[in-house]
């Protein structure tokens, strides 16, 4: 994601001045699919208290190991993954990686996601391409599917 995004989408898109109550209140956020960090690092750092970092490809995690307001990293996918029972997130931020998952993974994994966010106010992003085709597009390059 380019810095000038960032930038806008902190200036823009992601208005929480309505939250300002809970937030102050305690926010954790999960990021799931980081790469090479510029949305964790450029906006949901200055949002959250901590953020938990789910992405199984360590080298992209790498830098953050120790960052303020990281709080778990969890080098797993997303078909592993499996929030602590104590831990209710405010937000879930999917981003261009739910398309590695099957159907089947994806609706398992989107279970334990509502399990996961704060009852009420908890919020699941998903950020992902979708297929106008009106059928799922499958590409046998990185075997990811458009749904």
């Amino acid at each position: 994601m380019p810095w000038k995004e960032v930038q806008g989408m902190n200036n823009e898109t992601l208005d929480f001045s309505s939250w300002q109550v809970w937030l102050l209140i305690s926010i954790n956020f999960a990021r799931c699919c980081c790469r090479i960090g510029r949305f964790t690092q450029g906006v949901l750092l200055g949002l959250a208290e901590q953020v938990d970092v789910i992405e199984p490809i360590v080298k992209f995690t790498e830098r953050l190991h120790g960052r303020s307001g990281i709080r778990d990293i969890f080098s797993v996918g997303l078909e592993e993954w499996d929030p602590a029972q104590d831990v209710k997130y405010d937000l879930i931020w999917n981003q261009w990686c739910l398309c590695h998952l099957t159907d089947e993974q994806l609706v398992q994994y989107l279970r334990r996601c509502n399990t996961a966010l704060r009852a009420g106010t908890g919020l699941l992003i998903i950020k992902e391409n979708l297929s106008i085709r009106g059928v799922d597009v499958f590409n046998s390059t990185d075997s990811t599917v458009i749904r």
